[in-house]
């Protein structure tokens, strides 16, 4: 299989990948970073990387924290010839990847070859009955969604990669064939549905994950191109968990993915995926299990996704998502995107109060915002607090950030 790299000028960078190639036996068991400087570079070294058994830690190097953390536990680059001790030499890992932190500090998922290997098996079974002649990336590689569908997931198919530093929708658009599977976000799909350009791509697949999208973006992107969207929901920790197809409501797990609630109908997972090793402070043993803060409710071998414990708004016995504020916020004129959590407040009469950051030019009141959910959820009344910013962060994969709002 080939990597294929489509730069501005039109011309292509070209990569035969190859194990024997690829393989260099110095890199074995050495511990070191490789952080998100470029597409192509990050799937060459990471190709390496996994060929010769080295262990590398994917990282944003726009996280400040990120890289001072790195720097404080002496992680030399991938690069750099020293291999140096750290407390990772003793770890079984081939990748560490690192959770978003949009709620808080970044976890640390050690990420084993067998991890990879059976997610891969998983996937390619599901997407076998596309006949796959190529996949094109948008998402960084250092997400692990981003690696496991777009590097792993065609290595082991013997499938072409597409990349491009910077797609444009329109670049996207153009460069999409038959047979072809878009590894992308939900923001190039929102951004291909505004778009006035359109084309049949009823033979490709475009998967998207890493955020959560809207059903009628889903259903408006699907009727547009005759072209199904398939969604996954999974964590960096717990790697893939289900999936499901354009505004489905239901959520069908992966193959092998074992999946249990506690009282509280939080779901808790149990697959081959699972990071076995976590490391935040100090090293977690998960013992192959993680129990989420996501809300389900289960229909025989199917669920639905309610939401975080972080994203419910319980008014009056009612649960309200808010990732449906965030799209219903987002729809309005004159704000580009809305990032809405939940906080408990022990002296409100409440007990619970929206948190609404917009980003937006003009300056809403709290009253005007309420009004707005008043009118498309419920006439409840329920506490708020509001900020309009100029810019709400986002991450490489372009998830909202709550980190220096």
């Amino acid at each position: 299989m080939h990597l294929k790299v489509y730069n501005d000028n039109a011309s292509i960078n070209s990569y035969k990948i190859d194990k024997n190639e690829f393989t260099n036996n110095e890199y074995e068991n050495k511990v070191s970073y490789i952080s998100s400087t470029s597409k192509e570079i990050n799937a060459l070294n990471i190709f390496k990387s996994y060929f010769s058994n080295a262990k590398s830690i994917l990282f944003d190097d726009t996280n400040k924290l990120l890289v001072k953390k790195l720097e404080s536990l002496n992680i030399p680059s991938f690069e750099n010839k020293n291999n140096t001790s750290t407390i990772f030499n003793k770890k079984d890992f081939s990748f560490v990847y690192f959770t978003s932190g949009s709620t808080g500090e970044s976890t640390a998922a050690l990420k084993t070859k067998q991890n990879i290997e059976s997610e891969i098996k998983a996937l390619s079974s599901l997407l076998k009955k596309y006949n796959i002649k190529r996949v094109i990336v948008t998402v960084p590689f250092i997400h692990i969604y981003g690696s496991l569908t777009g590097l792993f997931y065609p290595y082991f198919n013997d499938i072409d990669i597409i990349l491009k530093e910077h797609f444009l929708p329109n670049d996207l658009l153009e460069i999409c064939d038959d047979n072809s599977l878009v590894v992308t976000t939900p923001l190039y799909i929102k951004a291909l549905n505004k778009i006035s350009a359109s084309k049949d791509l009823s033979k490709s697949l475009f998967l998207s994950s890493t955020a959560p999208l809207d059903p009628k973006e889903a259903k408006e992107f699907n009727e547009k191109f005759s072209c199904p969207v398939m969604q996954l929901f999974g964590s960096t920790e717990t790697g893939g968990i289900a999936y499901k197809f354009n505004d489905d409501v239901l959520w069908t797990p992966l193959e092998n993915v074992v999946i249990e609630t506690n009282i509280d109908n939080e779901l808790k997972v149990k697959s081959p995926f699972v990071s076995k090793v976590l490391f935040e402070k100090d090293f977690i043993d998960t013992k192959g299990e993680i129990q989420t803060f996501d809300f389900i409710e289960r229909e025989n071998e199917k669920f639905k996704l309610i939401g975080r414990s972080s994203q419910i708004l319980k008014i009056a016995g009612k649960r309200y998502s808010t990732i449906q504020i965030e799209n219903i916020l987002e729809e309005q004129e004159h704000i580009d995107k809305a990032l809405v959590f939940v906080k408990t407040d022990k002296d409100s009469l409440r007990g619970e109060i929206l948190d609404v950051t917009l980003e937006t030019k003009k300056e809403f009141r709290a009253k005007e915002i309420k009004q707005i959910l008043q009118n498309n959820l419920s006439n409840l009344k329920f506490s708020m607090d509001l900020r309009c910013i100029d810019k709400i962060p986002t991450s490489s994969v372009g998830k909202k950030l709550r980190v220096n709002i």
